[in-house]
């Protein structure tokens, strides 16, 4: 059985090679080798600058946004923090506001944090190295985050017997896992972070100790000239460095400052969760119980990044084209390698070669343009795609500030190329089923 497995491998390499009379047939099986090649390359630096450009996004633009805002008790922290995908919360306050300056005004969405109460899941403190233990002796010994963090409260503890790791809020923590942005306003102090987006858009000049009006219609009081909404100055003092294209970008101003503009009473509570990954927001979801009312990162941003992720999609399906096109090449290639070897076919079948290793030899000799041409698309795509910045360069094109993000990711390299396989395998399969079937009779009466 060896043996006849070796011939069968032999044949088909033999075939490769052709012969004078099919020439133009080799010609075009080399088309489409290149063909695939190609279309492979092309697939994996699209595909991994698609990756990268939406890896930026994520990272830009829902850093700083809450992934994910429940209202619930406080002794639901340590339910909370047991979530799928969660690595901290914090306590968290977010409403819709008008925010005037001069005769500019805008709607924004207002939120805080409270930077003294970070909760770990137990899973990530792990990963971080910090116990309970380590929590409660925090004054000593600090935190590896960039951030000087002073002090921080004993660890809670509920009737349930649980404990859950409190410590402050920092905007990166040893793994590098960023929190968003930290703004450390003392309370009554009434300070406001504005995204420079917007100070730029009202002419709003932090030199001169600029004041904007905020004016929310949530929690108005009833007098009796009507409905009265809350309005207060706030001191615009920082700005928030990140992409905000929202209808209503985020202002960030202090915990207790904003609750109490908002007016929100003693038993309402939220939390803005911190997930391992923002696009993970089902899973997480479908273990949270329904009896928590939420809001997610998708509210503000979800259109976008659908867009975003169409228009990846999109791309690889017109490069699949490529792939597509020159796989059409096989089956005329190979249609025309069967024509011209009837006679040999049958002579093979009149010395005993069964129909099954007749399909083999031309499957093999047909699945390798697609076997060559997905292997040298993956040797010459991969270093194409980490050098795509400085290719570009060269040729005077710039699509991004700064470095061109690239993600190389190897599963969408296995995708590409057993796309690229399964395709050429489709447009192997009728020529050489047509080769296994010939009547060797017939061919060779004709031959």
């Amino acid at each position: 059985m060896s043996l006849f497995s070796n011939s069968i491998f032999f044949i088909a390499v033999r075939y490769t090679r052709g012969t004078k009379k099919q020439r133009f047939a080799s010609f075009v099986a080399t088309l489409a080798t290149l063909g695939i090649a190609i279309g492979v390359c092309a697939l994996i630096v699209v595909s991994s600058i698609m990756q990268g450009l939406q890896e930026r996004l994520k990272e830009n633009i829902l850093s700083d946004c809450a992934h994910l805002v429940v209202k619930a008790q406080v002794q639901d922290i340590p339910y909370l923090l047991s979530l799928n995908n969660v690595n901290a919360l914090v306590p968290f306050v977010q409403g819709e506001s008008m925010m005037q300056f001069g005769s500019e005004i805008a709607m924004v969405t207002l939120q805080a944090t409270d930077n003294n109460s970070l909760y770990l899941s137990k899973d990530y403190a792990q990963k971080l190295g910090i116990s309970e233990q380590d929590a409660a002796n925090f004054e000593q010994r600090g935190v590896h985050s960039g951030d000087d963090v002073k002090s921080t409260d004993e660890p809670l503890t509920y009737t349930t017997g649980e404990k859950v790791i409190k410590i402050p809020l920092m905007e990166f923590d040893s793994l590098g896992y960023a929190y968003g942005s930290l703004f450390n306003f003392e309370p009554g102090s009434y300070h406001l972070a504005v995204n420079y987006m917007q100070v730029s858009q009202m002419g709003i000049e932090l030199s001169y100790d600029s004041k904007v009006r905020l004016i929310s219609t949530q929690n108005a009081r009833y007098t009796p000239f009507g409905i009265t909404p809350v309005a207060r100055n706030f001191e615009v003092s920082a700005l928030i460095n990140s992409l905000d294209k929202s209808p209503a970008p985020t202002v960030v101003g202090n915990y207790d400052d904003v609750s109490r503009f908002l007016r929100l009473g003693k038993g309402e509570h939220y939390y803005r969760l911190y997930l391992s990954d923002p696009f993970l927001i089902e899973e997480t979801l479908s273990t949270l119980d329904k009896k928590f009312a939420y809001t997610d990162w998708r509210s503000r941003y979800g259109d976008f990044f659908k867009a975003v992720g169409l228009e990846k999609i999109s791309m690889s399906l017109m490069l699949c084209l490529i792939v597509v096109v020159a796989a059409f090449n096989i089956l005329s290639s190979l249609t025309m390698m069967v024509s011209s070897r009837v006679s040999e076919i049958a002579i093979l079948k009149t010395i005993g070669m069964p129909s099954s290793s007749i399909l083999a030899i031309f499957g093999l000799l047909g699945m390798s343009s697609g076997i060559i041409g997905s292997l040298v698309g993956v040797i010459a795509g991969i270093p194409l795609a980490y050098n795509a910045q400085a290719i570009l360069s060269t040729i005077g094109i710039s699509i991004v500030q700064g470095e061109l993000p690239v993600v190389v990711n190897p599963m969408n390299i296995v995708v590409i190329c057993v796309l690229s396989l399964g395709v050429s395998l489709l447009c192997t399969f009728y020529p050489s089923y047509v080769a296994a079937k010939a009547d060797p009779a017939s061919n060779l009466v004709n031959s």
